[in-house]
């Protein structure tokens, strides 16, 4: 195990690398085995990374918006018209970047160079938007707490009509994924160790109006899991930290509906990416790597 600096959000791209977005360092990427610096100059904290091909898209505080068409070597910065923190965005090889404001979506065709802004939701009073999911065509839309319309929504990103295909009220979703055609998110809050996984899959959320939900518990309980991430069936969650101050690194098996704790990280657990058994954590006051081949495994 190794252990960096504070952290705020991670990505792998296809080629293999790692990027990492610090808290006061701008972002890193490792090659080989080194990490080298890629955009110093960055005054805002980097809430998510995504990659594809070479491109790599970033979103954070005050509406920021990062790019990269050349795996790391050059950067473009950019602002969303919120002062909102972004928390979540998606993206696909075809040029399709989905990002969020506060009750908004930000949609682009063309790599994020223009975008597009959508009220995803049908009611009065709606929730603040806290993660993102896309699959295909539809949009998953998760939510911070809201006592009326929390949960997850459904938007269809050709006729822009959105349907609520799981209501939460207590919790926040805070990270989603598509996985061996079952959504799976995870969720929480601050109060009380009501953190679970739950998944379904994606043929019920299509038929059905009424959608039931499967639950994976950790015996030891977590206020909120707050990222999840899966490569080649291996699937990893992180989560709030606890009352000593650390959060938990947990393996997921989804077949058993267990989530089986495995390391710890000092504060937050913000966000977590992984190849095979391996993974880095980014977290609030420590960036964990784990290497199989050199310690356990999980």
């Amino acid at each position: 195990m190794n252990n960096m600096f504070s952290s705020t959000a991670v990505s792998r791209t296809e080629s293999g690398s790692v990027v990492l977005a610090t808290s006061n360092n701008g972002l890193l990427i490792e090659k080989d085995g080194h990490w080298i610096h890629s955009l110093s100059q960055l005054n805002y904290h980097i809430r998510d990374l995504k990659c594809v091909g070479k491109m790599i898209y970033g979103v954070g505080e005050n509406g920021v918006f990062i790019k990269s068409e050349n795996e790391g070597k050059d950067w473009s910065i950019k602002h969303f018209p919120t002062k909102a923190s972004v928390w979540s965005l998606c993206c696909n090889s075809k040029g399709l970047v989905i990002a969020h404001g506060e009750k908004v979506i930000y949609i682009s065709t063309n790599f994020g160079e223009t975008w597009k802004v959508i009220s995803p939701f049908t009611v009065n009073n709606s929730p603040s938007i806290r993660s993102l999911c896309l699959f295909e065509d539809k949009l998953f839309i998760g939510t911070k707490i809201h006592p009326e319309n929390g949960g997850i929504w459904m938007l269809d990103l050709n006729t822009f009509e959105s349907v609520r295909v799981k209501v939460e009220t207590e919790k926040m979703i805070s990270s989603m994924l598509v996985h061996d055609e079952l959504l799976v998110a995870v969720s929480g809050s601050c109060r009380g160790k009501n953190g679970v996984l739950e998944f379904i899959p994606l043929p019920s959320i299509r038929n059905k109006s009424e959608h039931k939900w499967n639950a994976c518990y950790s015996a030891d309980g977590q206020g909120s899991y707050l990222d999840i991430c899966a490569h080649n069936g291996i699937l990893f969650t992180s989560s709030t930290q606890n009352e000593s101050g650390y959060s938990t690194v947990s393996r997921v098996y989804l077949e058993k509906q267990l989530l089986v704790p495995c390391d710890y990280v000092k504060g937050h657990g913000w966000r977590i990416c992984n190849e095979n058994e391996n993974y880095i954590v980014a977290g609030q006051h420590e960036t964990r790597v784990y290497l199989s081949n050199a310690q356990r495994v999980c």
